[in-house]
């Protein structure tokens, strides 16, 4: 009796302490709030521009990465209730509506929607029975289509003649049991299924017999050889060898999508979507409370879910997990393995374990006024090491209560030390004084190394050395110290330098050498070759080969939950990251992940003078239409940083920079020119999609060169015969200096000063400039025809024009341009209309003005 007392009360503390988790990858949701027209998503596909479009019950909307944009019946939609997309060799994608039983179809290069010219026809057809479940279009554009509710297939030729095809007389009197959904053999890689009959009347033996609901579909998973069925009731996979793969549910399921050769995708009613293998094991589960629709990997290789009420979820990198639990209890602190189970410490003073089956317990609630849980094992003596508020227990019995910052990892014999604020201590007892706070203790041999917050230092029984006497690296605080045993060397973290390998040479591993931050919270060394470095701006392993060393690099960004990484831990090729967000896992062969490099990048329009232009058309502008804005597209969905590297031929030589999509180039000169755009993603440009666009400003009549060449040649007439008479004869130096400055002022070169105003990048021709004046930390630039108000302190506005000796600063508001000066007194300066005063400090600058 006691004993049957004891097991229950055992089972009833084992089931309040467990903590309910959930391994889910990262997910990001659109919805209504975020753009898209409704949460009731049906369909989705990626174009061949790089668009995501969704079919909603509100009509269509695509996406780019940055925003919606959402087309119904006013657009040219035969309807607004969107079932499903049907892609076809010939570029276009077909779409059909619900309520109107209509069709339509847009291109790849999207330019609009065309609702098909025989849909009358196809209505008559389908009866109030019939949904479309295949479309195919063949070369001489008949559309083939086939469903349920429908006798055999109906041919729609492009005429508006109609055939039929497997057809029986007695389908309408027939009962549902007695009908056969057959999956036809692939035509041009589509998948096309019908209702028919009789199987004899087919060409294919791959069917299911009775039963039958709106859900119902099948496709190839090998081109008739392996395909699967559903038919709303159960999931079949079939394959020519006869044998039948039946999928058990629990659930009724809404769809299948393709995947590839040997997995295809299955979303239920609230119950969420798996990916299944063609041997009908599950792969993976997402959105286990969701009614699941549909899904697509895109080309960057995420994975896009759509739902029946929930929106679209994103998950940017499918092969990083988190484990969620229900409760509150997420901040991590440490992480150790012990065999083959992970010990995990939280902030909030909790203490879990994750065994080999991926199931939690909950061994230590959190206290009320916790310390943070620090967890360490040594795999020598079998003794697990936690402490808590409690104090420190080593093998579930309390050792003592002496406040404990760090528990270092296990020495070659075994051996764990205790920080403290006084110094650290050894299981046995034995204390060890330290002048300062001690972080970190590490020992090879003869050698202690101390981490403390004024840097490392060497303890050589009562002798403390300082080891930034050696090297300034070892003067910056340090957290870690971890070591190879095999190379003898330590690594140190450091918060300034980054990683600090100490052994025969002494150097340091930084932001330079492309970590994610100088500021290293833990070190964990896998092996002789590898480390890991946790950061505040995300995990890096660094790999070491001879005298060399790799940085790869993996954060928020690219998919970590958080880039606050506290700990991390390797069990069978696994990563397990501890992060203040909660615990990430995912394969050490995803820090290998290969990021897209050639992005979907296009230019959207162009506008002449803020008039949108075809931008297929060349342009050939007049003088005046000399401001040109050129939008454009890049397309990358897992990430934000993705900029725009662009110059314009004939004017820049150099690239610049923006993470701005309107690219501008006001107040352009006569001449030819190249815009060019490329899309980058950090320092990473595509070498792919380069684009480029030529357009020619056309001279002004009275500069171009017939008018200049009648102008000039009267000009030089009425020279001679004045020079002849007056000058010629007594001076010919000034006639040559004549000539000398009339070349110099012809082939005078343009310059620019690039501004940016408004968020738009700007170029202003330099000689056009007549003055500036500071307004607190923004110029007014004022030139002949136009004032531009910038960011920039008047101090630093010289240095970046491309002629400072052009300009002379007279004021501490007030800085002129010399060639426009029109006149001068003692105190003031005129440049036109306009009088400036001169300070007092400036007084000498006057001497730079000749007239």
């Amino acid at each position: 009796m006691e004993r049957k007392t004891y097991l229950l009360f055992l089972s009833l503390f084992l089931i309040l302490y467990s903590i309910g988790y959930t391994q889910e990858p990262i997910y990001k949701n659109f919805g209504v709030d975020e753009g898209l027209p409704s949460s009731q998503v049906f369909d989705i596909y990626q174009d061949k521009q790089g668009y995501i479009i969704f079919a909603t019950d509100k009509g269509i909307s695509r996406y780019n990465g940055y925003e919606f944009k959402n087309y119904g019946s006013e657009n040219g939609l035969p309807g607004n209730v969107i079932l499903r997309f049907y892609p076809q060799q010939n570029d276009q994608i077909w779409g059909y509506t619900f309520h109107t039983k209509s069709l339509f179809f847009f291109n790849e290069r999207f330019n609009g929607f065309t609702t098909y010219k025989h849909n009358e026809l196809l209505q008559k057809e389908l009866g109030r029975s019939g949904i479309i479940k295949s479309l195919y279009i063949d070369k001489e554009n008949t559309v083939h289509i086939g469903g349920t509710g429908i006798n055999g297939i109906i041919l729609i030729k492009d005429n508006g003649k109609i055939e039929r095809k497997y057809t029986n007389k007695e389908y309408s009197r027939s009962k549902e049991a007695n009908k056969y959904f057959n999956l036809n053999n692939s035509v041009d890689g589509n998948t096309f299924c019908f209702t028919s009959m009789l199987i004899k009347d087919t060409d294919n033996p791959f069917f299911i017999k009775g039963y039958f609901n709106p859900h119902i579909e099948a496709l190839w998973l090998k081109n008739n050889k392996k395909a699967v069925i559903n038919n709303g009731k159960f999931i079949r996979i079939l394959s020519r060898k006869n044998k039948t793969i039946t999928i058990k549910k629990s659930y009724t399921p809404i769809g299948i999508k393709k995947i590839d050769s040997s997995n295809f995708f299955l979303g239920y009613y609230f119950g969420g979507g798996k990916i299944i293998s063609d041997k009908g094991e599950v792969v993976r589960e997402y959105l286990k409370d969701k009614s699941v629709t549909n899904f697509l990997k895109d080309h960057e290789g995420g994975y896009w879910l759509t739902t029946q009420n929930s929106g679209v979820y994103y998950i940017k990198r499918p092969g990083i997990s988190i484990l969620k639990e229900k409760k509150k209890h997420n901040h991590i602190n440490s992480l150790v393995k012990k065999n083959n189970e992970l010990l995990i410490g939280y902030k909030d003073g909790g203490y879990s374990k994750l065994n080999v089956l991926r199931e939690f317990k909950n061994l230590t609630k959190p206290s009320k006024y916790p310390d943070p849980t620090i967890v360490e094992y040594d795999s020598i003596s079998n003794k697990t090491y936690v402490y808590g508020a409690h104090g420190l227990e080593i093998n579930n019995t309390l050792f003592g209560k002496k406040y404990t910052i760090k528990l270092s990892e296990p020495t070659k014999n075994g051996v764990i030390f205790g920080s403290s604020p006084s110094g650290f201590y050894e299981m046995n007892n034995k204390n060890h004084k330290f002048p300062w706070r001690v972080q970190d203790v590490s020992i090879w041999e003869k050698d202690t190394l101390v981490a403390t917050p004024l840097g490392v230092f060497q303890k050589n029984k009562n002798k403390i050395i300082p080891l930034s006497k050696k090297t300034n690296l070892l003067s910056y605080r340090s957290d870690d110290i971890d070591i190879a045993f095999n190379e003898k060397k330590f690594f140190i973290a450091t918060q300034g330098i980054g990683v600090v390998v100490y052994g025969d040479t002494i150097y340091n591993i930084s932001t330079k050498d492309g970590l994610t931050s100088n500021s290293i919270n833990e070190i964990k060394v896998e092996n002789d070759s590898v480390i890991w470095a946790c950061t505040n701006k995300g995990l890096n392993r660094i790999t070491f080969k001879k005298n060399t060393f790799k940085v790869t690099s993996i954060n928020k960004e690219t998919g970590l939950l958080s880039n606050e990484i506290e700990d991390i831990e390797i069990i069978n090729d696994t990563l397990f990251i501890g992060t203040k967000e909660g615990l990430c896992l995912l394969p050490k062969k995803e820090l290998d992940h290969k990021e897209q490099k050639n992005f979907y990048l296009k230019i959207k329009d162009i506008k002449v003078n803020d008039i949108t232009y075809d931008k297929d058309k060349l342009l050939e502008l007049s003088y005046n239409q000399n401001k040109i804005t050129f939008s454009v597209e890049g397309i990358f969905y897992a990430g934000e940083n993705l900029e725009y590297q662009y110059r314009l031929k004939g004017v820049d030589t150099k690239w610049s920079s923006t993470k701005n999509r309107n690219i501008s180039f006001p107040n352009l000169k006569s001449g030819k020119y190249t815009f060019q755009v490329k899309a980058c993603l950090k320092d990473k440009c595509s070498k792919v999609n380069h684009l480029e666009y030529s357009f020619t400003i056309r001279s002004a009549f009275w500069k171009t060169g017939w008018f200049l060449g009648v102008c000039l040649m009267g000009f030089a007439w009425i020279l001679y015969n004045f020079f002849k008479i007056r000058v010629l004869t007594y001076n010919k130096d000034v006639v040559r200096e004549f000539i000398r400055l009339l070349i110099r002022r012809l082939n005078l070169n343009e310059k620019y000063l690039e501004v940016r105003m408004n968020g738009e990048d700007l170029k202003i021709l330099s000689n056009t400039i007549l003055y500036v004046k500071s307004s607190g930390n923004y110029l007014d630039i004022i030139t002949l025809d136009k004032k531009y108000t910038v960011r920039c302190k008047i101090g630093d506005f010289i240095r970046l024009t491309p002629d400072s000796l052009e300009f002379l600063r007279i004021h501490r508001s007030y800085i002129i341009r010399i060639d426009k000066v029109t006149g001068k007194s003692k105190k003031s300066v005129t440049i036109g209309n306009e009088t400036f005063p001169v300070g007092e400090t400036y007084l000498s600058q006057l001497k730079k003005i000749h007239f």
